[in-house]
């Protein structure tokens, strides 16, 4: 079925309306029950008709055989198809860059690379001697190209040129328990889960400059930051997961508010993992034990939620990373957003419990409003 005219509603803010209208339980799902492939049901759209639809489902993926349908051969019509090789077992985080999926699996422990156009993978190749990854918990690439991994497990922030070669490794093994990291000019900032703060280390040489944070629970300290991005306002948001809120501070570590807040009600978190900014300032938590992405305002107010539990399609199971790119003008989306949906973002999902890890979802465009 399609979906009405894709043109802004002028009555009233879309993202708000369709919070209220359709999304009144946080653990509804807010979609349409989809045993069968997305093609007979046509498009799963959040919140779902009548309301206007600001996010559709686009489709997910656990190996590069999803991404593409190769012919099968005589071989496999005797033996069987070929199990795909670079299949996922447990990412815990994925971002695209230049055309391909970057991410990480937390039991192959390396980084594999998918490329989105072709459907072919391999892993990081500088993922070997030096450069082996032990434990991937996130990776950042900068405007370069230039690739960051953060290794719990060898307590460190390992580079690689945008090639994939292995450059560095920055870090102080037993002081610094790296999970995530943002780039800012000639700075790092890195989750320290073992401090329970922010660290920022210079980006020429990966020295330690200063830190913020710490553990508690009163604005300005953490319990078990897990993510880290910056807004287009310069300023830092952070997961403060524990704390079941997102803190914003500023590049120096003053506090400037918190989104969110424990509880089962909307625009609360039970167990906040994920989070990233798009390019309009709004931000995307995901929601490890409400297994959805929340969707915020640069001021904190919810305006939306997609996913939740269950075996659905467009449903989520135990999601961990998210990243927000601007729409990829790639055959493998192009395909799947619907006619009458104009997108502006794509966002990736990872679910570390599900037989569908990479789950991509379309943001509707709103060229009036500055928002979904």
């Amino acid at each position: 079925m399609k979906h009405p005219s894709r043109s802004p509603s002028r009555s009233s803010h879309p993202l708000i309306v369709a919070a209220g209208l359709s999304c009144l339980v946080l653990f509804s799902g807010c979609l349409r029950r989809a045993d069968r492939p997305a093609d007979d049901y046509g498009p799963i759209f959040f919140p779902a008709p009548p309301v206007k639809a600001r996010v559709q489902y686009l489709g997910a993926i656990s190996s590069p055989a999803d991404l593409t349908r190769p012919k099968a051969t005589f071989a496999d019509f005797i033996l069987g198809a070929r199990p795909a090789r670079h299949a996922l077992v447990k990412p815990i985080s994925a971002v695209i860059n230049d055309g391909k999926l970057y991410i990480c699996d937390t039991v192959l422990n390396t980084v594999l690379i998918y490329d989105l156009a072709t459907g072919e993978a391999d892993r990081l190749p500088g993922d070997r001697a030096n450069g082996k990854i032990k434990q991937a918990n996130s990776i950042t690439i900068d405007e370069d190209g230039r690739i960051y991994v953060t290794d719990k497990d060898r307590g460190a922030i390992l580079i690689y040129d945008r090639d994939g070669k292995f450059v560095d490794a920055w870090g102080r093994p037993g002081e610094v328990l790296p999970v995530a990291m943002a780039v800012r000019d000639e700075s790092l900032y890195i989750c320290d889960v073992l401090d329970h703060e922010i660290e920022i280390w210079d980006r020429s040489d990966g020295h330690f400059v200063s830190a913020f944070g710490g553990k508690g629970v009163h604005p300005g300290q953490l319990y078990y930051p897990t993510q880290i991005a910056f807004d287009p306002d310069g300023n830092l948001l952070v997961t403060d997961s524990f704390n079941f809120r997102v803190q914003v501070f500023t590049p120096e570590g003053e506090t400037i508010r918190q989104i969110g807040e424990g509880g089962t009600g909307l625009g609360q978190f039970a167990l906040p993992k994920g989070m990233a900014v798009d390019g309009r300032g709004r931000v995307y938590v995901a929601d490890a034990r409400f297994a959805n992405v929340q969707i915020f305002d640069k001021d904190g107010k919810l305006l939306l939620f997609f996913g939740g539990p269950g075996p659905d399609l467009g449903n989520l199971d135990l999601p961990a990373g998210v990243s927000v790119h601007p729409w990829p003008a790639l055959p493998w989306f192009e395909q799947r957003v619907d006619d009458s949906f104009d997108p502006e973002f794509v966002v990736v999902v990872v679910n570390q419990k599900a037989d569908k890890f990479i789950n991509f979802f379309a943001v509707a465009r709103d060229e009036e409003a500055g928002e979904p």
